[in-house]
């Protein structure tokens, strides 16, 4: 299983004040947020705003889940910058799973 998560949000992903952030459970693509697990290798996608363009992504992990209502709170670990791979560039924002 691996995550692939997509933004336009402002910061994301390389600049997050102390690497929380969160995302609502609509967000979550391909699995339910219960499903979710800590520690997960990761490719984060930043696009920019109001447009499908790619600005960045990064290779990383996604740490200490915590869910609450109307909200999944997690800490992002950069690895390293790396290329979009094509085959998410297409992708809207969301937190998709893949098995």
């Amino acid at each position: 299983m691996h995550y692939i998560m997509v933004t336009d949000f402002p910061d994301h992903w390389n600049r997050i004040k102390g690497n929380l952030t969160s995302y609502p459970p609509k967000m979550v693509k391909n699995a339910k947020p219960d499903s979710l697990q800590s520690g997960i290798d990761t490719v984060f996608i930043k696009k920019f705003k109001d447009c499908s363009d790619i600005e960045n992504a990064w290779s990383g992990k996604v740490h200490d889940i915590q869910k609450i209502p109307g909200s999944i709170f997690f800490r992002v670990e950069i690895e390293k910058e790396i290329p979009c791979p094509e085959r998410y560039a297409d992708y809207n924002n969301g937190w998709y799973v893949e098995f």
